[in-house]
């Protein structure tokens, strides 16, 4: 083993087989999981969070996951400590650790790029800031705090805005100074496999797991977090926090409080489409940040027939990882043939922070009316583009026609 340890990571998708392949690669190589998903570190709901059956675990351990109480917040720095720490521990007993889980950007942690929060106490103002479940307040604070950090995060992606306030905060830095100075190194000898799925037959596969969670005790779950929600008196907003946010239970809430014209059907339809949304949005991070971080230094798994898993997933991960363990060189390509293009067209440079600018369309308005927002030039590009944008924009003008006519044609008033 090298002196830094072996690490093997799996990313990829919700529902695409992360798991599984963590639990055969620990059993041929003598390792131990490390969740890396943050809904999983919380205790209980096993179902609605997609925690791997204990049965099938075939003994081996895994570690952060089912400690979290439901009333805190879980946050990166947290979690940073307690993934090196395991990591640590798994190395000092000689094993190796293999990380998987479905929330990537806690993947930061694996890398020396990632910025020190600083351990300044927060003072009452900050804390009540930091936890005032208000998306608003935190964003607006940021923004005067480090408004070129600010610009590169919809006000909407609470979790990551927060998290850029508690660094200033903890740190007295601007985020965005701190970020220009660090360096993208990784702190272990790591392996990066993405297991890869087909969008169409994976959005079936989502759909289908959520039928089967639902029917096998996730509808319970729903109603346990539910019964806990009510007796805290929690309100709408407190779903953008902690296992509040685990997809099932936002969906369902209006059906829960009995809002009119909400069927039980409806919510299951909104879960199947968050889920299936959730696939896509874990695609694109894995594409723009991950795969340049590492240089695009690593191996796809092609899970889209599951009846090849075997040959396509279990085969080609054992040869890869068998090499890496003992440290020769991968002789297996990087993509399988029919994946090529994917990872060709996804071999990128670092993405340009000049990129990462946002854009506000007035024309155009998010589900609160409020005008919307895209971050990047390719998501501007691509929204300008869109049926909705231009639609939007031709009834503004049809709009403005009309008033010009009607104002142009309005009867003098009698004298």
């Amino acid at each position: 083993m090298g002196s830094r340890g072996k690490v093997i990571v799996i990313a990829g998708t919700t529902g695409v087989g992360k798991s599984q392949l963590s639990i055969q690669l620990a059993q041929k190589f003598n390792g131990e999981v490390i969740n890396s998903d943050s809904m999983q570190v919380y205790k209980g709901v096993p179902i609605i969070t997609n925690k791997h059956p204990i049965e099938e675990r075939n003994g081996i351990t895994h570690h952060v996951m089912n400690h979290v109480d439901w009333t805190e917040e879980y946050y990166l720095h947290r979690f940073e400590k307690e993934c090196n720490d395991a990591i640590k521990d798994i190395h000092s007993r000689g094993k190796i650790a293999i990380v998987v889980g479905g929330t990537h950007y806690y993947l930061q942690c694996l890398f020396n790029k990632h910025v020190d929060s600083g351990s300044k106490e927060l003072t009452s103002e900050e804390n009540q800031i930091l936890n005032s479940e208000d998306p608003e307040l935190v964003y607006d604070t940021l923004k005067k705090c480090d408004p070129e950090i600010a610009c590169k995060f919809h006000p909407n992606d609470t979790r990551r805005v927060q998290r850029m306030l508690e660094i200033f905060y903890r740190s007295g830095r601007k985020p965005s100074e701190t970020f220009a100075e660090q360096k993208t190194t990784l702190l272990y000898d790591t392996l990066f496999f993405w297991l890869y799925s087909d969008p169409d037959p994976l959005n079936k596969r989502l759909d289908d797991r959520v039928d089967k969670m639902l029917e096998t005790g996730g509808m319970e779950e729903i109603n346990e977090l539910y019964n806990f929600f009510k007796a805290k008196n929690y309100e709408s907003g407190q779903c953008e926090n902690g296992v509040w946010q685990v997809i099932g239970f936002k969906e369902f809430l209006p059906w829960l409080t009995h809002q009119p014209s909400v069927s039980l059907e409806d919510c299951v339809e909104r879960m199947k489409i968050r889920t299936r949304q959730y696939a896509k949005k874990q695609v694109k991070w894995i594409k723009k940040m991950l795969i340049p971080d590492i240089n695009g230094d690593y191996f796809l798994l092609d899970a889209t027939d599951l009846s090849q898993w075997d040959l396509n997933v279990g085969e080609r991960s054992r040869v890869i990882a068998e090499q890496f363990v003992n440290d020769q060189s991968i002789t297996e390509k990087h993509a399988p043939e029919r994946l090529t293009s994917l990872i060709a067209a996804n071999t990128v440079n670092k993405i340009n922070s000049e990129n990462l600018n946002q854009y506000t369309c007035h024309i155009c308005h998010d589900r609160d009316g409020k005008p919307l927002i895209a971050i990047g030039e390719r998501n501007w590009a691509i929204h300008m583009k869109s049926r909705r944008h231009k639609s939007n924009s031709t009834r503004g003008t049809r709009k403005a026609a009309y008033e010009k006519w009607k104002l142009m044609n309005k009867e003098p008033s009698e004298t």
